[in-house]
C-alpha cells in the first residue's frame, strides 16, 4: 500500500441532487405500487397466505441488503482497513436505509399469526401438523411467546436503525469537518456493532424465517442467513461501484485494485455460502431423522427441486467459476454481471427458504414479484436520494490517499 496526494479535482464525486431525486421518485413510485398490490392480498382469506409469504421474503431481502451494508461499513472501521475507504461510502449510503426496515415490518407485526403457525395453533387445519407444532412448542414455550417475540423485534429494529444512521451521519460529517476524532468514535463503536449485528441477524432469521415452520430447527440457520447477507451486500456494493464508474463517477479515485479485492471477497463468500448450505444439508441427511429431513423433502418434491438446482448453478457455480480468474475480477462487464446476478439470486434463495413451507407445489404468483418490486423499489428509492446528498467517497477521511493509492502488488 502506498500513499499519494488526494487529488479529487478531476473526479466526479457528487451525483446532482436533481438526478438523484428523479431516480428516487421512479424507484419510490414502483415501490409504492408494488407494496399496494401486495397489501391488497392480505385482506382476502384466499390470497393471504400467498401474499404474506411473498411479502416476508421481500421484506427480509431488503433487510439483509440494508443491514449488511451497515455491517460492511462497521467492519472496515473495526479492522482499520484503508483499502476500502473509497467504496465504503457506497455501503454507508445503503446502510442509511435501516430506519425504514421498521416501517416495512408493520405488516409482519400485524399479520404475524397468519404466517407464523406457533402464534395461532388452533387455526392450523392439518391435524397431524397441528400435533407436531404443539409438541415442538413444549420445549420452546419460554422463547416462542408473543410479548417476547415483539420485544425482540423492537430491539432488532432499533439497533439497526441506530447503527445505520450512526455510520452514515458520522462519515458524512467528516466530509465537512475532517475531524479525526469522529473516525475514532466510529472505530470504537465497531466491536459492539459487529457483535450485535451477528446476534440480531441470527435471531431475526430464527424468528421470522425459521419460525414459519416451528417443528424444524437448525443451529446453522443464523450462519446461513449471515452468509447470504454478506455475499449479496458485497455484490450490491461492487455492482453499484461499477455502475457509477461506468457513468463517469469516481474516475481516478476507484481503480482496478479495489475491484480486485471486492471480487476476491465475493468469490470467498460465494464459497462460504455454498459450504454452509451443504453442511446444513449434509448433517441432516446423515442423521436421517424424519422430523428433520421432512423440511428438505418440502424443498425438493412437487417441483421445488428445479429451484434447488437453479441455486446450485446460479448462486454458486456461475459466480465461483466466473470470479476464479484474476482478469474476471478486473473486467467491468464480467464483474458487474456476476454481482447483479448474485443480488437477484439472493432473493431466489430467500424465496426457496420460505415459500415451499407455505405452497405445496412449485409456483410463482404475481404477489411474489409485486412484493419484491415494492420493497426493493422503496429500498433503492431511499438509497438514490441518499446518494445525492453527499460525496460518493469520504473526501476528508485521513486514509483516503492510502485507499486511492492502494496496490495489490
Amino acid at each position: 500500500m502506498s500513499a499519494m496526494n488526494t487529488d479529487l479535482s478531476a473526479a466526479r464525486l457528487q451525483i446532482p441532487a436533481g438526478v438523484a431525486n428523479r431516480w428516487s421518485m421512479v424507484f419510490g413510485g414502483i415501490g409504492l405500487l408494488g407494496l399496494a398490490a401486495t397489501v391488497s392480498g392480505f385482506f382476502s382469506e384466499s390470497t393471504r397466505a400467498e401474499a404474506l409469504s411473498a411479502y416476508l421474503v421481500a421484506f427480509f431481502y431488503v433487510l439483509t441488503l440494508g443491514v449488511g451494508a451497515m455491517f460492511f461499513a462497521a467492519l472496515q472501521h473495526l479492522v482499520g482497513a484503508r483499502w476500502s475507504v473509497v467504496p465504503r461510502r457506497i455501503a454507508e449510503n445503503y446502510g442509511a436505509f435501516t430506519p425504514w426496515i421498521a416501517l416495512l415490518f408493520i405488516p409482519i407485526a400485524v399479520f404475524a399469526k397468519d404466517i407464523l403457525p406457533w402464534m395461532n395453533i388452533e387455526g392450523i387445519k392439518n391435524a397431524e401438523y397441528k400435533t407436531a407444532v404443539t409438541l415442538a412448542m413444549e420445549s420452546k414455550t419460554w422463547y416462542l411467546t408473543v410479548p417476547f417475540f415483539y420485544g425482540r423485534a423492537a430491539f432488532y429494529l432499533l439497533f439497526w436503525a441506530f447503527a445505520g444512521l450512526f455510520y452514515y451521519r458520522n462519515s458524512v460529517a467528516v466530509d465537512s469537518t475532517g475531524d479525526a476524532h469522529t473516525i475514532l468514535k466510529m472505530r470504537k463503536a465497531a466491536p459492539v456493532v459487529v457483535i450485535l449485528f451477528g446476534l440480531t441477524l441470527s435471531f431475526a432469521s430464527f424468528d421470522w424465517l425459521m419460525g414459519v415452520d416451528p417443528t424444524w430447527a437448525t443451529t446453522m440457520f443464523g450462519v446461513y442467513a449471515f452468509a447470504g447477507t454478506m455475499i449479496s451486500t458485497l455484490a450490491l456494493v461492487t455492482g453499484t461501484a461499477r455502475t457509477l464508474h461506468g457513468y463517469g463517477y469516481m474516475e481516478g479515485v476507484i481503480n482496478d485494485e479495489h475491484y480486485h479485492d471486492l471480487g476476491k471477497l465475493m468469490f470467498g463468500f460465494t464459497v462460504f455460502w455454498a459450504y454452509i448450505a451443504y453442511s446444513m444439508f449434509m448433517l441432516i441427511w446423515y442423521a436421517n431423522l424424519p422430523e428433520e429431513t421432512v423440511w428438505y423433502r418440502k424443498h425438493w418434491e412437487n417441483g421445488w427441486s428445479t429451484l434447488t438446482w437453479a441455486l446450485i448453478l446460479l448462486h454458486f457455480l456461475v459466480p465461483f467459476f466466473g470470479l476464479m480468474a484474476r482478469n474476471a475480477k478486473r473486467h467491468p462487464v464480467i464483474l458487474k454481471a456476476i454481482a447483479y446476478l448474485i443480488v437477484v439470486m439472493h432473493w431466489v434463495d430467500l424465496f426457496w427458504l420460505v415459500v415451499p413451507l407455505v405452497r405445496e407445489h412449485m409456483s410463482f404468483t404475481w404477489y411474489d414479484f409485486a412484493a419484491v418490486l415494492g420493497t426493493a423499489g422503496l429500498f433503492f428509492g431511499v438509497a438514490a436520494r441518499t446518494f445525492g446528498k453527499a460525496a460518493l467517497v469520504p473526501i476528508k477521511d485521513p486514509y483516503l490517499a492510502d485507499s486511492m493509492g492502494y496496490d495489490n502488488g
